[in-house]
Order: structure tokens, then sequence, then C-alpha cells
């Protein structure tokens, strides 16, 4: 991540050296036969937008969005592959969802415009926020919420981290999440308040470096937005939760008992 447009060019060449026939002789291995992990499996910090998609702010009853972006930190550590298992704390009775885009740093970043902002940006990768919204509703009688955000398994991250130069217009692509193949989520980047730009931008203030993650917030569809009338979407031991950004990959976690 440090090394910049010369760790890409290495890559391409590594990939262009790579063929077919290599199958044989075991540098190549088949999708079935590997295990991917997250493609920043501990980020230097991991900033994740609140309240940033038109949709959600209104799913959760709130009059308008906030006058700046605001985000709140998961803890490194929670940050998972693309398969791996999610575990239920045994503490937590409201288990939720939330499918993102993250966007990671590609080189330090210290107080950049908008203008200048994309060009920060190493690559994409899709994202899951998992969050104990009971524990959330405690923490936030007391003061700012962490633990709810941050236990072991809270951030699915993956499959793959997909370059800059290979997303277009990465403000338009769609956003989609499953619980055992029902449907959840389904929209689109471009309901951010705060757009990807807007949000390297205007953290730069305190300093991004290269292996930060940034994501972008969520939109409607979490089970902490439906009402008292409709039936619960918590998660539990047992649900299979797919979340899946266009042109950058699946996530597919099982959610087991911790």
């Amino acid at each position: 991540m440090t090394s910049g447009h010369s760790a890409l060019d290495a890559a391409r060449k590594a990939v262009a050296h790579v063929d077919k026939s290599d199958l044989d002789v075991g540098i190549v291995f088949n999708r079935q036969q590997v295990s991917l992990m997250a493609p920043v499996p501990r980020p230097g910090a991991l900033i994740s937008a609140g309240k940033n998609f038109s949709d959600h702010v209104a799913e959760m009853a709130s009059k308008k969005g906030p006058p700046a972006p605001v985000a709140f930190l998961k803890l490194p550590g929670t940050v998972i592959g693309p398969e791996d298992n999610i575990p239920h704390p045994p503490e937590v009775k409201n288990l939720d969802y939330e499918v993102e885009l993250a966007v990671i740093i590609g080189k330090p970043c210290v107080d950049v415009s908008n203008d200048e902002a994309m060009e920060y940006v190493a690559g994409y990768s899709a994202f899951n926020d998992i969050s104990a919204r009971d524990v959330i509703r405690g923490e936030n009688k007391t003061g700012i919420h962490l633990m709810g955000k941050s236990f072991p398994g809270f951030a699915p991250m993956g499959p793959y981290l997909v370059t800059a130069d290979e997303i277009s217009d990465p403000q338009n692509l769609k956003l989609r999440l499953s619980v055992n193949g029902e449907a959840r989520q389904d929209s689109n980047l471009s309901y951010m308040i705060f757009k990807i730009r807007d949000m390297i931008s205007y953290w730069s203030q305190m300093g991004l470096n290269p292996g930060d993650v940034l994501t972008t917030g969520t939109p409607r569809g979490v089970a902490a937005g439906r009402k008292p009338d409709q039936t619960p979407w918590w998660l539990k031991p047992g649900d299979v939760v797919e979340a899946e950004v266009e042109n950058i990959g699946l996530l597919k976690n099982h959610i087991v008992t911790e």
C-alpha cells in the first residue's frame, strides 16, 4: 500500500507472467482451493460514516442529515474475510447488517481539497458494518458508542481490492444485501449525502495514511429501521448474509454462535 504505482506495476507484471499452464506446477490455484483474507486485514484506521444516505436517514425517522460528515471508529481487529463466519455475541439481542463501500487510502493525505481527493484512493472493496444495536443504544445513553460496532468479526471486507483505475464512477455503484436469500437492501451510492470525495477531504484534516479505510455509510433496509408492526429482521445464528457492491464483489458470511 505504501509503494503506490511501483507496487501496482509489479503486480501487473506478475499477472502477465502467469498463464493457465502454471496450474500444473502449483503457481496458480483454483479459487475453490484458497480462502480469501480481507484485502486490508488490519487497517491503520477504520472510519465508518454515519447518517450518510438520505434514504437511510428517512427510515430511521431522522428529520434531516448532519451538516457535516459524521463517523465512528471500528477497531481494526474487527475486520474479517469475505467468507469468514461472523460470531453472534451471546449478550447481543439486536444484531444488524449494513452493506457499504470501503474506500482504501493509497498515499499520505493531509488537508486535500475535494478536487484532489480521489487522487488519494488506492482502491475499493465491499464492506458489511455489523452492529449490535441494543449495545449501541445503551452506550449512547452515557456517551459515544464504541463496543456496539467493534465486537470480533463485525467488519467483513472483500473479496478483493479493486484498484481505483478499474472503477470509472464509484459514486454510482449499486449496493445490495440479502439474508438467507431475502433481499433487504437494494440502493445506490448516489444517495450518499456526503460523497466519497467529500469524506476524504473532510477527514484528511486530521491526516490519513496508506492503508486507512473509510466506509460510506449504508442505504435503507437495515433491521433497525423496521416498524413495531413489521416482522423483525435481526440477525441470528444460522443466517447467511450476502453483501454486494457492483463491480467490486460479494461478501458471504454465516452468523454463528460465539
